[in-house]
């Protein structure tokens, strides 16, 4: 039986599942050359936010220069955009084909043909837990949430992540309000930012 419980790692929380790895949901199905990679097709944006919990720990600071690496990662005045693997060959083929899986609520195909960069096959999220954004560590599949039989047990669930995520969002914006004051931002001045944010308490 597959299990959803509330986790921690060095207090940041996270929704954990335990069919993820051996995932059957539609959502986790992969058709491009990396497989065993569940629902990670995501290509995770790290925010102020996270960045600022990576500039606190000398391990956290290898993480954030592991994202800047990453050749597809795309940097904004106020967050990275860590871009993956995109199967677009396979994808070009399986559209053109007309004999597309029946998906449900899911319309962005795309998603079958991609893989976020810090996945590793069979193996999951390269990314210590307390460094992933609040997306990967809260994301639970509508194939699991969706059940009509504990749909109450998981609203309590629901309803804080709504509620961590609203902390989040404000968190964000006071730190790019700092930044804007001090006129600085990851595009222009990345060291300088993550200077300040290493020595800005973390709430």
């Amino acid at each position: 039986m597959v299990k959803v419980y509330l986790d921690y790692d060095c207090e940041t929380p996270r929704y954990a599942c335990t069919g993820c790895g051996n995932c059957s949901s539609i959502i986790g199905r992969s058709l491009c050359s990396i497989q065993n990679r569940g629902c990670c097709w995501y290509f995770p944006k790290f925010e102020l936010y996270d960045i600022q919990r990576m500039s606190k720990t000398l391990e956290g600071l290898q993480v954030l220069n592991t994202i800047r690496q990453n050749p597809l990662t795309v940097v904004y005045p106020y967050y990275q955009h860590a871009k993956g693997y995109f199967d677009e060959k396979s994808y070009k083929e399986y559209i053109d084909s007309n004999n597309l899986m029946e998906t449900g609520d899911i319309k962005d195909h795309t998603i079958f043909f991609r893989a976020c960069p810090f996945v590793k096959e069979g193996h999951g999220c390269t990314i210590p837990v307390r460094y992933r954004t609040f997306v990967c560590n809260f994301f639970i599949c509508d194939e699991i949430i969706g059940d009509e039989l504990l749909k109450e047990e998981f609203k309590p669930y629901i309803e804080e992540r709504a509620r961590y995520s609203k902390w989040l969002y404000m968190e964000n914006d006071s730190l790019r309000h700092l930044l804007y004051e001090k006129k600085i931002n990851l595009v222009d001045n990345f060291e300088e930012v993550v200077q300040f944010l290493q020595e800005l308490p973390l709430s």
